[in-house]
């Protein structure tokens, strides 16, 4: 595992060592990153999400977009790149039918699903363990908190910790939900801005 942080150091940029000190010590729950095209926040979040699969042994992953078949062409191969950049291409196992990554020493599954057809969120069957990280890639798409809340609790439940990261550009209207949920307080949840 120390190999791993090395290269996490090499990876992810600068302004995002905090951050991940904070995701791997634990210290929030839900971790918002927005910021525009060339950001980095979603290669960052595509790195976290391995290295916390290999640091946590009964947690799964779930990654989730808005629209299904956005998936193809965005998270998934963004995943893809992660692992690779990580040097451990060889540890994953990749499926496309459905887009599915799994580590091979332990059996942990990356699901990726659009909320298009919410009823398969609420059939995820895992072969052990329970969904400990989830991505809402494009946070904005989504139609709100009351729809967040209820994937959420179909996602997490029967696990100790979990870890929940929220990527998205910002919003130019005010009156966007997600630029009036990043104003509260909530002492669980870390906004980071990157441009």
């Amino acid at each position: 595992m120390e190999e791993t942080k090395i290269k996490m150091a090499d990876i992810i940029a600068p302004h995002f060592y905090d951050i991940h000190d904070d995701i791997r010590n634990h210290r929030y729950t839900f971790y918002w990153e927005e910021g525009g095209r060339g950001s980095t926040k979603s290669s960052h979040i595509s790195v976290e999400i391995p290295f916390l699969l290999m640091s946590n042994p009964e947690c799964h992953a779930v990654v989730l977009r808005k629209v299904g078949n956005t998936i193809k062409n965005s998270v998934y191969p963004q995943m893809q790149w992660a692992i690779d950049r990580l040097g451990l291409t060889n540890e994953f196992r990749f499926k496309t039918s459905p887009h599915e990554i799994t580590f091979k020493e332990t059996g942990q599954k990356i699901l990726f699903m659009g909320v298009d057809d919410p009823q398969k969120i609420k059939s995820i069957k895992l072969p052990f363990g329970y969904v400990g990280i989830v991505w809402f890639e494009e946070l904005d798409q989504f139609s709100g908190m009351e729809e967040i809340r209820s994937l959420n609790q179909s996602l997490l439940r029967g696990g100790s910790q979990y870890w929940e990261f929220c990527s998205f550009n910002p919003p130019k209207s005010q009156n966007s939900w997600v630029n009036e949920e990043k104003l509260l307080d909530d002492a669980d949840r870390i906004v980071h801005h990157t441009d």
